[in-house]
Parts: structure tokens; C-alpha cells; sequence
């Protein structure tokens, strides 16, 4: 019995176990059986706070990083249907400003009958604009009338020497070029008149300068008139015609 004590004792000390002072005994259970060291049983290590508290923010970020791309995604889809609702609301505004098609302008039967006496061909006068005339049409204090670049139908009615003749400048003025042209007035008179080009930030206008204003007092031209201008070149000499559009 005291020598199995001793073996009991260099046992506890070699694999760190309690003591045993009671002796067991297991029917069919082989001495050398009881005595034979099992697996040491898993040990759970018990989290500090410190790291309880980083599992938790961690946990914590991954949901506040999910709930953001989340946001993100909800976001960037809300743009992206906005951004397509935009362009397709402008789409719709741009085809609501398509022109109807509409026949051509025809030159009144009487100016028809000035323009074949001179010997010019109808069909090489070209329709150059319609337009409203306005007040700074009208006005001595504008004294031209505009004729917008981009309004006008036939960009041909000026030769292409023409077209760079308006955009060279005077030595002395430094002012943009201008040419004469005759013109048929709406009562059919005839009178000399200028036209010159005129670039703005946004956009740029032919003016008909020179004498306008008297062409205005003689054919008693009005606010809110239509009036039409049509060209031809009768033997390399430019023409312009002014019709008055009866509403």
C-alpha cells in the first residue's frame, strides 16, 4: 500500500493532478489502466473586458460599414434615377421645341414681277429669315435690324468671300467689316443698305445697318410686324428684299 502511495505521488507530480487518497477499485478495470494518464481536458480561456469590448466595436463597425455602403447604394440609386428622370424631362423639352414642318415662305406675285424684270431668275432667290420686329428693331437708339445667325434658313445667301469679308476688321476703327448691299424695301423702292456681323458671348447676329431707320419711317414698320428678307445677286451685285407679312 505505501509503495502504491509513492507511485501515486510521482504521478501527481509528473502530469500535475490532484492527489488521490482514495483507492478506487472497478471490476475488470486493470491496474495498469487506472493509473494511465487521459487527454488534458480543453481549457476556455475567459475574455477580458478589454477584449469584450473590442468584439463589440468591431461587430459594431462591420454594421455601421454595411449600413454605410448600404446608405451608399440607396444613395447612387436615388442619383442615378434622378439623373434619369432629368434627362428624360429634358428630352421631352427638346422634342417639344421641334418645329413643325411647315411649307416655304413664297415671295409675293409682285415682287416676283420685279425680280424676273431684272432679269433674275426666281428660282435663285433664296428665303434668308422670318421675324418678329422688335422694339431695339425699331429703335434710333439700336438703329439696325437684327437678323440671328442661327435663325437663318439658307446659310448660302452670302458667298463665301462675302462670309470673310464680314469677319475681317478696319485698320483704324478696329470695327468689323460691312458690306453694301441694295435693297428692295416693302413698298418696292429701292435704297442702299449695309450688313455687318456682330459676335456676342452667346451668339452672333447679321445687322442691317445704314439708312435703316429711314426704311423703317418710310414703309411705317410697327412692333410685333412679321416681315421676311430674301436675297439674290443680280450679275455678282448682292440684293436684299423686305416683305411685309399681311396677318
Amino acid at each position: 500500500m505505501l509503495k502504491k502511495m509513492k507511485l501515486l505521488e510521482r504521478i501527481r507530480l509528473c502530469v500535475n493532478i490532484p492527489l488521490i487518497t482514495t483507492t478506487i477499485f472497478c471490476p475488470g478495470l486493470k491496474e495498469a489502466d487506472f493509473f494511465r494518464r487521459k487527454n488534458p481536458p480543453t481549457v476556455i480561456q475567459s475574455q477580458s473586458t478589454s477584449q469584450k469590448k473590442g468584439l463589440k466595436f468591431r461587430i459594431s463597425l462591420k454594421r455601421k460599414t454595411i449600413e454605410t455602403f448600404d446608405g451608399d447604394l440607396s444613395m447612387e440609386r436615388t442619383k442615378t434615377e434622378t439623373l434619369f428622370d432629368e434627362k428624360t424631362e429634358q428630352v421631352g423639352i427638346q422634342r417639344r421645341k421641334i418645329k413643325p414642318i411647315i411649307d416655304p415662305p413664297v415671295l409675293p406675285d409682285e415682287l416676283k414681277e420685279k425680280i424676273s424684270g431684272m432679269g433674275v431668275q426666281i428660282s435663285e432667290v433664296k428665303f434668308v429669315i422670318q421675324k418678329v420686329l422688335y422694339d431695339t428693331d425699331l429703335s434710333y437708339k439700336h438703329m439696325r435690324m437684327s437678323i440671328p445667325v442661327n435663325q437663318v434658313e439658307r446659310k448660302d445667301f452670302l458667298t463665301s468671300q462675302q462670309k470673310m469679308v464680314l469677319e475681317t476688321r478696319d485698320i483704324e476703327s478696329n470695327k468689323k467689316s460691312k458690306i453694301q448691299f441694295n435693297l428692295i424695301e416693302p413698298s418696292l423702292e429701292e435704297t442702299k443698305i449695309h450688313l455687318a456681323k456682330w459676335d456676342m458671348s452667346n451668339n452672333s447676329s447679321y445687322v442691317l445697318l445704314n439708312d435703316w431707320m429711314e426704311v423703317v419711317e418710310r414703309n411705317k414698320l410697327k412692333f410685333g410686324m412679321v416681315v421676311q428678307l430674301w436675297s439674290f445677286h443680280q450679275h455678282l451685285v448682292p440684293w436684299l428684299a423686305l416683305v411685309s407679312v399681311r396677318q
